[in-house]
């Protein structure tokens, strides 16, 4: 089970770095003041860390003195007029440290608590986003994740997406499946976000060999669950391989248009993951893609250099061509890359959707269109970029395919 870790730091990247030990959620709090007041509350954390950098001496006393008087773990860290009085913490039974740097710091805890670092992973985590509804996230999610799974890897799509569900259309997921928005009504704190409570609700889509941990359920609701809820689920995502035969190669996370309410995506750049951003080439589009990468670049550090841009083909009628977009992006954003460009084939993805009663890809519809080779070589771009060895080869097509990919078609004889 995680340890809840309350924090009050001035020590950039500190979180971050705690987020490399297992079983640490750890959880920043603006002041003293905050702190007091939630170790006053009906669930005071286990464990918190306190800085002298915030507030006075007799504020950071006060605040140990509350901790202490209701059971709660106190380390102290003391890095500006604390030094002189490090006697005075060390006669009051507290442990402190006068370490500065974040990495240093994030040891020192974790030695405190007992906990161990997290094993190196090959698993990566990619959130697909975008600042704006409508621009083709869904599809993007789904091609993603097909191209990758039909290259070798095993991929879980994480549905964050809470309001307005793609996914569930997209794959034909029938109702009554598990939500992992009910985890947060099954239990005190996070305790009942743990590896094994998450797997239970993994839906395997035999269809597309893909699997899923949805989020979408009307009976629970979506408010109700907070930024540090989603950390304790992703954190046991990440601990899978615990009960789980294989780890997953991937964990794609389908995000909904509201950044600022639900980081999910910034939450993945900042713990080392990456971020794909959709971007139709019509005014609107751009600005919602330039909205999104504000939010990166004014992160410290820029985490800009996380996010990976997919390219969409125009639709019929937009004035603007990609030809003059992709230069904007690159001007304004250079530590952002483009991997790729997704062209639209409206009438293959509909044939694909028209098939009601059944889940059907767009990439079996249409094997040798566009489309689908624009899949296989952005997954295969997005890898490269990413470091993500792909046990499959890349299909290759014959020049005769190229020039006559035929037309879409529902007589489906296997993947890739």
């Amino acid at each position: 089970m995680a340890t809840e870790l309350l924090l009050v730091t001035n020590t950039p990247g500190l979180v971050e770095a705690l987020g490399g030990y297992n079983g640490l959620l750890p959880f920043p709090a603006p002041n003293l003041a905050r702190v007091r007041s939630l170790v006053a509350g009906d669930q005071p954390p286990p464990v918190v860390y306190l800085e002298d950098t915030r507030g006075t001496i007799a504020d950071l006393w006060e605040t140990i003195h509350v901790a202490q008087a209701r059971g709660v773990r106190v380390l102290i860290g003391l890095q500006s007029i604390g030094v002189v009085h490090a006697g005075d913490f060390t006669d009051a039974g507290l442990a402190i440290t006068t370490a500065r740097d974040a990495d240093a710091l994030a040891a020192w805890i974790a030695q405190q608590l007992g906990v161990a670092r997290r094993l190196a992973a090959r698993q990566v985590t990619i959130a697909v986003a975008g600042a704006k509804g409508g621009i083709g996230k869904s599809l993007v999610v789904a091609s993603l994740a097909e191209g990758m799974r039909r290259r070798g890897l095993r991929v879980l799509v994480v549905d964050g997406d809470l309001s307005n569900s793609g996914l569930v259309p997209e794959f034909r997921i029938p109702a009554g499946f598990g939500s992992f928005l009910t985890l947060r009504q099954e239990g005190r704190g996070h305790s009942q976000f743990t590896p094994a409570n998450v797997a239970r609700l993994i839906w395997r889509h035999a269809p597309s060999g893909i699997d899923f941990l949805l989020g979408a359920d009307e009976a629970a609701l979506a408010a109700d669950f907070t930024l540090p809820d989603w950390r304790a689920l992703m954190q046991a995502v990440g601990s899978l391989s615990e009960v789980l035969e294989r780890d997953y190669d991937v964990v794609l996370i389908d995000t909904g248009p509201d950044m600022k309410k639900r980081p999910y995506a910034l939450e993945a750049a900042r713990n080392g993951g990456w971020v794909v951003l959709p971007a139709p080439p019509g005014r609107k589009e751009r600005a919602g893609v330039g909205i999104a990468l504000q939010q990166f670049a004014a992160h410290q550090p820029d985490l800009t250099d996380r996010c990976l841009l997919i390219l969409m083909e125009p639709e019929r009628g937009v004035t603007i061509g990609l030809r003059q977009v992709a230069p904007l992006f690159n001007e304004h954003w250079p530590k952002a890359r483009i991997i790729g460009t997704l062209p639209r084939d409206p009438h293959l993805v509909s044939l694909a959707n028209e098939e009601a009663d059944r889940y059907v890809s767009p990439l079996d519809v249409g094997k040798f269109r566009p489309f689908s080779l624009a899949v296989h070589a952005i997954v295969d771009e997005m890898c490269r970029v990413i470091g993500l060895p792909l046990p499959q080869p890349k299909p290759t097509v014959s020049l005769f395919r190229r020039w006559f990919p035929g037309k879409p078609a529902l007589q489906v004889e296997g993947g890739f």
